[in-house]
């Protein structure tokens, strides 16, 4: 009483005897299966992925904007800083300067 080889791998799963484990195995992964389609179904849940969905997305962008606000109160310092350090450069040249044109006018 061999089978045929011709019988397909589904059907040969179906016939065959199984071990406790593997019967076991085999309800838990249908009741997982079953459950998963029933959330996929269910309104309540689809409603409260959604919202979690949206919340997720808005305290995304409330970080977002913190981290903008912050990247460009940053670059507002740095800004201020090489201002004040361009007007410290100029002064001082500005002083080389004006002592060079007084030394020239002072020997002419």
């Amino acid at each position: 009483m061999n089978r045929s080889k011709e019988a397909s791998d589904g059907e040969a799963d179906e016939t065959r005897v199984l071990s406790r484990k593997e019967f076991g195995r085999l309800l838990r992964k249908r009741a997982y299966q079953q459950q998963k389609a029933r959330r996929a179904a269910d309104p309540k849940f689809i409603a409260a992925k959604e919202a979690m969905k949206q919340r997720r997305r808005e305290l995304y962008q409330k970080e977002k904007e913190r981290r903008t606000a912050a990247r460009a109160g940053e670059k507002e310092k740095k800004h201020a800083a090489r201002a004040e350090e361009r007007a410290k450069a100029d002064f001082e040249l500005m002083k080389f300067v004006k002592r060079a044109v007084k030394g020239s006018s002072a020997e002419n």
